[in-house]
């Protein structure tokens, strides 16, 4: 089965060298997979690409998505570096924040040992919209950015323009599974609240378009 990229997705931002994948083993990171890799059809692969995973130990069926991501490396023919870490906070630190951190380390020590160019993520449009009303309390406009540095990581995000649902189409096309994280539908949880309360809101009663709009307005604000 040949996977060709039926969704839009921006190679400009791409280095020319060496790509770590950060898949956690939800459909949009197992996406970026198989769309950066053609399914693992794209020439030189291996050489081009290594799949990147942090196990944090924070939810029973971890261990299980860290299994899930080694095989989808496996059938696609890329690298894969993973580990189970300990994720311990530190004072004044929020749990996520912390889950953070230790996968920075992971990133900035992988990026070092492979000479890796850069990290490409699979946010995607939806996650710009969420980041943006989120902001906006905090009296910013500054939404989710094409490529950004992080210490000794340059992160790419070659997704931004591509809807949770496209990449989400894209995989059921291809008979392709992912893992559901149970903690995504916890509305106590501020993305959580914004992504399956407040944007439907108002793409119900003011536009339906809105995602696509706060996506724009945030590249401009850039």
């Amino acid at each position: 089965m040949v996977y060709c990229a039926t969704v839009k997705i921006n190679r400009a931002i791409l280095p020319s060298g060496r790509i770590g994948l950060a898949v956690s083993g939800g459909s949009d990171s197992v996406a970026l997979a198989f769309l950066m890799t053609k399914g693992g059809k794209k020439k030189n692969v291996a050489k081009r690409f290594v799949i990147l995973h942090v196990d944090h130990g924070l939810r029973p069926e971890s261990k299980a998505e860290y299994r899930f991501v080694r095989a989808l490396a496996k059938r696609l023919g890329v690298p894969f570096k993973g580990c189970h870490a300990t994720v311990a906070r530190r004072r004044g630190e929020s749990l996520e924040m912390a889950a953070r951190r230790v996968r920075l380390a992971f990133f900035e020590e992988q990026t070092a040992k492979l000479k890796l160019d850069a990290v490409a993520t699979g946010h995607h449009m939806d996650d710009v919209a969420e980041t943006f009303l989120m902001k906006l309390k905090r009296a910013s406009l500054a939404g989710i950015r094409e490529t950004s540095e992080v210490g000794t990581i340059r992160f790419v995000r070659p997704l931004l323009g591509c809807r949770d649902a496209e990449l989400k189409a894209y995989l059921e096309k291809y008979g392709e599974t992912w893992c559901e994280d149970a903690s995504n539908d916890d509305t106590s949880i501020e993305r959580n609240k914004v992504r399956h309360e407040i944007i439907p809101f108002l793409e119900k009663s003011l536009d339906k378009d809105l995602v696509e709009h706060l996506y724009r307005i945030s590249q401009r604000n850039r």
